[in-house]
């Protein structure tokens, strides 16, 4: 029985640099069974293309190869400064696998250059446990292939950008180790989220092969108790003594490292009155932790008022051609097009010209739902803005929050895993941001709106001090964390003061969780 075995590349890189420019055998095959060397005594395989002498280097660190030896293997020239990898030779063959191989961990690099295809329909290769990794560059190619045999992978590893790709495109994702250079690693499973911290200010060398250094760390210490923890943590001392130096780990000295961990939510709810900062919070909060989709009621919003715009002018043919902008308003817009032209609007343009008006009071409820079950993935953030408005209280009653607060909750799954982010600002700066966002060719909120509307915070909860506190929705309590987001700070404070904001908020969500909230 074979431990470990690695599917993937193996070549020759020439790594390009500030520091230099180096020669050293690379390859996610190479990399990750190196790494896994480095801290396990375990039996340990690769399927890959190696020449004579890469061969000989694996038989020295005991790394069995299933392949055959090739005369050549495929040479890369890779500058990390410009972020390229150019072939300098090109070797491409399918695996050629003549032996019975029975496997407790497999490993498959989905990659381009690896014969995915001949490892998992070959019947000499049998498997108890399967992880596998991707690449942004052939991302697109292997979607179809995850999506087949997602039921038999146990883990996939990827960065921020791969793992956005992979969630759009398939749903019920495995458990999925996300990497972001030197941001916290994220373990996102289907009922919660933790992240670690990484060690910072390393004598960086280069970055090649760090995410394939990560994984062979990682599966060695899976491999023994399959206890998450040890595993992530053993990954990340991989990655990070990986980068350290040139080509694939020998051995691996002890980094001092402890890392920082806690559990994030599946769903944070920004919310606050038009321009408190919730745009401004939630980039910053997915700066760090790169994981959530962004939904924001502002998209369906725009397409209503373009809708009644193109509508109110009487033009049914200049109506007909925006159909194929719409994504969240399409069952509005059919119901207009039969009503053409003694159309109900939803909004019209303000009395000044500048913004607009909503004339319907349900559009606040149909503009959430609408975004929120189009655009909802398993890690969401939401942002949305409720004011005073007379006509839909007429209809709903005052707790418009509480309200709007309940249509989102309904369309997400893991509602539980929620903490609802509150900012609030002073009238005269939220105005000042507006013209600001304005002329930077955002979004304007007339005036007439900005001081009825919105000129006064509505959210009501229960607080137990110093900005946190909770909400009872349908019977069950959520977190509540406030913002108060009065000052206009330059960026570098602004980073500051919204950095310290976010680790305050993983920290009340998690002590909420554990229902230790008195202790505030």
């Amino acid at each position: 029985m074979i431990d470990l075995c690695f599917v993937g590349n193996s070549s020759i890189d020439y790594i390009l640099n500030p520091n230099g420019r180096r020669k050293v055998y690379g390859g996610s095959a190479i990399y990750s069974s190196f790494s896994c060397r480095s801290v396990s005594n375990k039996r340990i395989g690769i399927i890959s293309h190696v020449n004579d002498n890469l061969k000989k280097v694996l038989d020295v660190k005991q790394i069995e190869l299933f392949e055959n030896v090739c005369d050549e293997i495929t040479t890369f020239e890779i500058d990390e400064k410009l972020g390229t990898c150019s072939f300098l030779k090109r070797v491409g063959k399918k695996f050629e696998i003549n032996q019975n191989i029975n496997i407790d961990y497999l490993h498959i690099s989905f990659r381009k250059g690896v014969d995915i295809y001949g490892i998992l329909h070959n019947d000499k290769i049998r498997y108890r446990h399967l992880s596998i990794d991707v690449m942004i560059h052939s991302i697109e190619s292997v979607v179809s292939v995850i999506k087949k045999y997602k039921d038999k992978i146990d883990i996939i590893f990827c960065n921020c950008d791969e793992y956005h790709i992979l969630k759009d495109r398939i749903t019920d994702l495995p458990v999925t180790i996300v990497t972001n250079q030197d941001k916290p690693v994220v373990v996102i499973q289907h009922r919660k989220n933790i992240y670690y911290t990484v060690p910072q200010n390393l004598h960086l060398i280069s970055t090649t092969g760090a995410g394939d250094s990560f994984i062979g760390g990682f599966l060695a210490k899976y491999s023994e108790k399959k206890i998450l923890d040890d595993a992530v943590i053993q990954g990340i001392k991989n990655a990070s003594y990986s980068i350290t130096r040139y080509g694939p780990i020998d051995e691996i000295s002890e980094i001092n490292y402890t890392p920082n961990t806690n559990e994030l939510p599946k769903n944070i709810i920004v919310i606050g009155n038009s321009c408190a900062g919730k745009t401004t919070f939630v980039d910053f909060f997915k700066s760090h932790y790169n994981i959530y989709t962004d939904i924001d009621d502002l998209a369906p919003l725009l397409e209503m008022f373009m809708i009644d715009d193109i509508s109110s002018k009487n033009s049914l043919e200049d109506l007909k051609q925006i159909k194929d902008n719409l994504i969240f308003m399409r069952d509005i817009y059919e119901q207009y097009l039969d009503d053409f032209p003694n159309i109900n609007h939803y909004s019209r343009i303000a009395k000044n010209g500048c913004g607009y008006d909503i004339i319907n009071p349900n559009l606040w409820d149909i503009i959430l739902r609408k975004s929120v079950s189009i655009l909802k993935r398993e890690n969401n953030i939401i942002q949305f803005s409720r004011g005073r408005d007379v006509e839909y209280e007429k209809l709903y009653g005052h707790d418009v929050y509480n309200r709007s607060l309940n249509i989102v909750l309904e369309e997400l799954e893991n509602k539980e895993n929620t903490i609802i982010v509150n900012l609030i600002s002073n009238l005269k700066n939220r105005k000042e941001r507006n013209k600001i966002r304005h002329d930077h060719g955002g979004h304007f909120v007339s005036d007439d709106t900005m001081d009825n509307v919105y000129k006064e915070d509505i959210f009501k909860y229960e607080e137990i001090g110093n900005g946190r506190g909770f909400i009872n929705l349908n019977d069950k309590e959520y977190p509540v964390y406030t913002i108060n987001n009065n000052k206009m700070l330059s960026k570098i404070k602004l980073k500051e003061f919204f950095t310290s904001k976010i680790a305050e908020i993983i920290d009340y969500y998690q002590r909420f969780k554990e229902e230790k909230y008195g202790e505030y």
